[in-house]
């Protein structure tokens, strides 16, 4: 099968990677020096669970150089998302399927406004891994999960295609009848997890131990839930299950974003807390602690942009009903 990684960072460079290694045509968008040492030494995959390999592939930061592709695999980060939709179209081939893998609850309809809805899947992926240097990726755990669905309605052969295409290359792929579930189901750890590494500028053993601190945790996860009863998902069980792997997290962990805005990074702050606060807006669901908290995070990136010139207008009324 011909397939095009849009976005070849540490989810797509693995993936994309296994795929290649099983045979597939797979082309990579890219960019920086991460791009010109696939191009020139390929791709460094090393992992317990697929090995270790080195993957030459078409690579490059022209989505028109990549060819067609009967599937996508979309793994950019949720800010590049519109750009990014927009060189998915140029290669996504009229009968092709473009799966989404991005965090939060907006991406898929985002991508689906651009290259069409009958061709846009929902993924969600569970895994550790990182680029170690420019062109090595690392899957630095033992255990991995991709689940596959369609954009609304129960799973059509598209998705069951491509859900085969991904286990006939070893990856742990699975077919679930709800996409917008599955994307709740993960939401309910990641945002709650994400803002308040973040908003405390803190790792979770702290903020877990300071009675103060876990209490404005508990109230981001009962939030989560009730936009979720609003939009239709009732999911009373997973927030035990999102309250567990919270409770088990290592003491020093941080979410993603939290450590971006550390480094001084582009972050998720709008696919996660803002799109929480966004859709409890259309809903009029109070949601006091996720406003707030967006409220320090939106202010925070604004300052900070500022002092590196590269601010953006604040968008006076986005926080405030």
């Amino acid at each position: 099968m011909r397939i095009a990684v849009i976005g070849a960072g540490a989810i797509g460079g693995l993936y994309g990677g296994v795929l290649a290694q099983a045979g597939h045509e797979v082309s990579f968008l890219a960019r920086g020096e991460h791009l010109r040492v696939i191009q020139s030494r390929g791709l460094n995959v090393e992992s317990p669970v697929f090995g270790s390999f080195v993957v030459r592939a078409r690579a490059s930061d022209r989505a028109a150089d990549l060819g067609e592709a009967e599937l996508v695999l979309f793994t950019v980060k949720s800010y590049d998302v519109d750009e990014a939709a927009k060189a998915a179209r140029q290669v996504l081939s009229a009968a092709g399927s473009l799966i989404t893998f991005q965090n939060g609850l907006e991406a898929p309809d985002q991508v689906a406004a651009v290259v069409g809805e009958p061709r846009v899947l929902i993924g969600t992926t569970g895994l550790e891994t990182t680029i170690r240097e420019p062109g090595v990726v690392v899957h630095t755990g033992n255990w991995h999960f991709v689940t596959v669905s369609a954009l609304s309605g129960l799973p059509t052969p598209q998705v069951e295609e491509v859900s085969e295409v991904l286990r006939g290359a070893g990856i742990n792929a699975s077919v679930v009848a709800d996409g917008r579930r599955a994307l709740w189901e993960k939401a309910w750890m990641l945002i709650p997890m994400a803002t308040i590494t973040s908003v405390c500028r803190a790792s979770i053993g702290p903020i877990r131990e300071l009675p103060e601190t876990r209490r404005l945790l508990e109230a981001l996860l009962d939030e989560v839930g009730a936009v979720a009863r609003a939009c239709g998902y009732d999911l009373a069980e997973a927030r035990d299950r999102a309250w567990g792997l919270i409770e088990n997290a290592p003491y020093t962990m941080k979410a993603s974003m939290a450590r971006d805005f550390e480094r001084g990074n582009r972050t998720e702050l709008e696919a996660l807390t803002g799109a929480l606060v966004r859709m409890a807006d259309a809903r009029h669901v109070d949601v006091p602690a996720a406003r707030t908290a967006y409220a320090i995070l939106k202010l925070r990136q604004h300052v900070e942009a500022e002092q590196d010139g590269t601010q953006k207008p604040l968008g006076i009324g986005a926080v405030g009903r």
